[in-house]
This record gives C-alpha cells, sequence and structure tokens, in this order.
C-alpha cells in the first residue's frame, strides 16, 4: 500500500541524506519525493510516497533522527478522504533522541 509522509526537518548539510538514506537502508520502495522549502526560515518539508506494509516503524524511525522536527502519515489506511496538505494545525510537540527540544532556538 502506498503511503504518503510529510516531515518538516531542519536545513542543514546531510539532514536530506540522512532521512532519505533511512528509506533506502530498510528498503523501502519512494514512488515519490519533493523538497520544499518552508515559509520558517531554515525548516524544510520533505513529502514522500513511499510503498510499505509497516509504515508506522519507518515514522517512529524518522522522528529519531536529529534534524527532523515533525513526521505526519497524510493518507494511507487511516486517512481515505486523500488530504495531502499535511500540516493543517500546529505540530505535534516531541523530543529528540539525543534529549534537545526540537522546537527551541539553534
Amino acid at each position: 500500500m502506498t503511503h504518503t509522509l510529510v516531515a518538516l526537518v531542519r536545513d542543514r548539510p546531510a539532514a536530506l541524506n540522512r532521512a532519505v538514506s533511512l528509506f533506502r537502508r530498510r528498503g523501502f520502495d519512494i514512488e515519490q519525493l519533493v523538497i520544499k522549502r518552508t515559509e520558517q526560515p531554515g525548516v524544510n518539508r520533505i513529502t514522500v510516497d513511499v510503498n510499505a506494509e509497516n509504515v508506522d516503524q519507518l515514522v517512529e524511525q524518522l522522528r529519531r533522527l536529529v534534524d527532523v522536527l515533525t513526521v505526519r502519515r497524510v493518507t494511507g489506511p487511516s486517512d481515505s478522504t486523500g488530504d495531502r496538505s499535511g500540516f493543517a494545525g500546529p505540530p505535534p510537540h516531541h523530543w529528540q533522541a539525543d534529549g534537545a527540544n526540537d522546537h527551541g532556538e539553534d
């Protein structure tokens, strides 16, 4: 099944490589990948369509990456609306694996 994931990542060297390499290492088939700057300086949006059965595990692994701020699954079995807008409301707060507050100032 194809799932669409949207991730907000810090605009830092190698941040995109780390995120995309996670898909490659796990053997997930990327059907589409879009990277765009957001209105927030220093933050990029990655939208990826991935063909995977267990996408929840992938979402959790992406959240653990240091430069990933938030990850949401916007389409898949639990979303039949086809809404691909992603971040309609404020992003949920979560803590990085390194213990850093991911919403703090750099």
